[in-house]
Order: C-alpha cells, then structure tokens, then sequence
C-alpha cells in the first residue's frame, strides 16, 4: 500500500513527532511511504550544526526507504540552502505533490 504525509508543523509540534511515528510503523509493516513537508514542516529535516550533527529524527526515515520531499518555493522564501537538509531528501513542487496525492493509496494531511 502506498501512504503518503503532508506536513506542515515544525519539529516541537506534537504532529511532527505523530507523522514520524506513523510513517516508521508504515515502513516497517513494508508499506511505501512519501512524506511531503511545507511550511514550517520543511524544518524537520534541516541539520542542526550541532557538534553531534542532531535533526528532528527524521534521518532514520530516509534509512528505511520512506521518501521525503519538501516545498522548494518553502525552502527560498525563509533563506534555506539545499546544504541544509538531510542527504537524500528530494525538492519538489506543488505539482509533485499533487502527483504524490493522487499515487496514494491513503493521504493523511498535518496542517
């Protein structure tokens, strides 16, 4: 089954934390899993430049298979570089999400 996340909140939100739950169970049950993040949600996968190099969690994700894309137009308005995200995580538009939305089999929204 194809499952796919939309998210908007960023990493302290109790839905950030529900989204990458969710989406571990999916994987590990051997389900396809996409999450697209926006908005604030696009923080969930920046590196902090901690000296452990720590991010919201979602790096074990990507290690799983789950895709994980973000709003590019997201990403520029609020100054962000692609050197700033998780290795691995793809840059899309509202068209992909779209793409995304209608390839689903189930498509749960965090707005």
């Amino acid at each position: 089954m194809k499952i796919g996340f939309l998210l908007h909140k960023s990493p302290e939100h109790q839905d950030a934390h529900t989204v990458k739950m969710l989406a571990e169970a999916f994987a590990d049950a051997g389900h396809e899993v996409s999450i697209f993040l926006m908005e604030d949600g696009v923080l969930n996968v920046v590196i902090n430049h901690s000296p452990r190099g720590l991010s919201a969690g979602y790096d074990p994700l990507l290690e799983k298979g789950v895709r994980i894309a973000l709003c590019t137009y997201t990403t520029e308005i609020r100054g962000l570089s692609r050197d700033q995200f998780l290795k691995g995580v793809e840059f899309q538009s509202q068209y992909d999400l779209s793409k995304l939305v209608n390839g689903c089999d189930r498509f749960l929204s965090f707005v």
